[in-house]
């Protein structure tokens, strides 16, 4: 499946089956943004962090492939939208001050075209936020809770649509690119949710599910793998660990 056909999809449960950035990322974000106004946010989505940093005082334009998830970033006040593809950007050289990505980069097989593309278009920084997890090998807990959890759906008669592929590039796989100008962790302690986030997180099928699912057979679901010898999900419930990764523009430019 596309990337744009994929998110097309997942748009309308986008934003509840998501935990929202931390204030600690947004600050940490704005901080290794100092000195910009103007930002293309590449693979802006439904604005998740776009919409926080127009609303902390940058011009935001935001560039993604799935028109569906950008009108919902349009309902956040985000109105500069274009679509593209992040490896052949519609910008002009050194359109904007900076350009910024946030959990992309596993959608592309080669990120050098993606890191190449943002150098070109922005004129001093180019900040990347690449998630710190684990190797999602056979056994990972993640990867036996989704395959468990998609059979079970198939059982009860729900077919779960197949994602695209990831690529779970890390950070020695980055630097190794380009070598950045800065790199910073931060621990991201999503937002208490409310009683509300949590019914509609339920109705769209849970937190890691990408397709709609009944609430109520989620449950039995849920209730099915408890009886098994399947990982649990504590992976999830912990603190978010994040890494910013800056760089020169002129460093990803001259890349080869």
């Amino acid at each position: 499946m596309s990337p744009e056909v994929e998110f097309d999809r997942v748009a309308p449960t986008y934003d509840e089956t998501r935990r929202p950035p931390s204030e600690t990322e947004l600050d940490s974000l704005v901080q290794l943004l100092s000195g910009c106004r103007s930002l293309v946010d590449g693979g802006v989505g439904t604005g998740r962090f776009a919409a926080p940093l127009h609303a902390r005082g940058f011009e935001v334009l935001g560039v993604d492939l799935s028109v569906a998830m950008m009108r919902r970033a349009g309902t956040k006040g985000i109105i500069a939208l274009v679509r593209g593809d992040l490896r052949r950007l519609p910008l002009r050289d050194d359109a904007v001050d900076a350009a910024f990505t946030a959990h992309v980069l596993q959608l592309v097989a080669e990120p050098a075209a993606v890191l190449r593309e943002l150098g070109r278009v922005a004129r001093h920084k180019v900040v990347v936020l690449l998630p710190e997890r684990p190797s999602r090998g056979p056994g990972d807990a993640r990867v036996e809770f989704y395959r468990r959890y998609r059979a079970l759906a198939q059982e009860l008669g729900y077919s779960l649509p197949e994602r695209g592929p990831r690529f779970w590039h890390t950070f020695d796989d980055l630097r190794a690119i380009a070598p950045p100008s800065e790199v910073r962790v931060v621990e991201g302690q999503p937002p208490a949710l409310s009683e509300e986030a949590i019914r509609r997180r339920a109705e769209a099928g849970g937190w890691f599910v990408r397709g709609s699912i009944p609430p109520e057979v989620h449950q039995e679901i849920l209730r099915r793998l408890g009886t098994e010898n399947v990982p649990d999900r504590s992976w999830w419930k912990g603190p978010r660990l994040e890494r910013f990764i800056v760089w020169e523009p002129s460093a990803l430019r001259e890349m080869g």
